[in-house]
């Protein structure tokens, strides 16, 4: 069995990573010379609820890394685990829990912008890794990606079943 690529493993993550990355730094940057203050006095309750909001991210993350071994060793469609729900959950734990979490424990304004503008850069960003999954799945994917939400479940069709 030939080794997977980089790109298989990681998909657009790494480029993700980095341009959140810089996003952060820049809010980092315009909080020391804006100051735009903390998010609220009550410290110990902000870093509580963002260190579970850390938690459950790592543990989504964890989750769906466990479970994408079957790509990676099968070449099949992921839709199961954390995957019957969203197409990219590994990408979710970061930019919906993970990072606020961070944010809650930072305690400050500027990084709740930076935090906001990740979610239309990794649209973005996703839409190169749906276009090869087409390719490569067809109309499985399709359907697949017509029935999960791309880092929120779809409310709306778990509502209906």
């Amino acid at each position: 069995m030939p080794l997977p690529s980089l790109q298989k493993i990681f998909g657009i993550g790494p480029l993700g990573a980095l341009i959140s990355l810089v996003l952060l730094a820049v809010a980092a940057w315009i909080d020391r010379f804006a100051g735009f203050g903390a998010i609220s006095g009550h410290v110990l309750a902000l870093r509580l609820a963002g260190g579970l909001l850390v938690l459950l991210g790592l543990g989504l993350h964890s989750w769906s890394f466990l479970t994408l071994r079957d790509w990676w060793r099968n070449d099949r469609l992921c839709t199961r685990g954390p995957f019957r729900y969203v197409r990219h959950p590994m990408y979710a734990a970061w930019i919906s829990l993970i990072v606020p979490g961070v944010v809650l424990i930072l305690n400050r304004w500027a990084f709740v912008f930076g935090m906001v503008a990740l979610h239309p850069v990794w649209h973005v960003l996703v839409r190169r890794e749906e276009g090869a999954m087409a390719r490569i799945f067809g109309e499985t994917y399709r359907s697949y990606a017509a029935q999960t939400g791309r880092f929120l479940p779809r409310l709306k069709r778990r509502l209906l079943e």
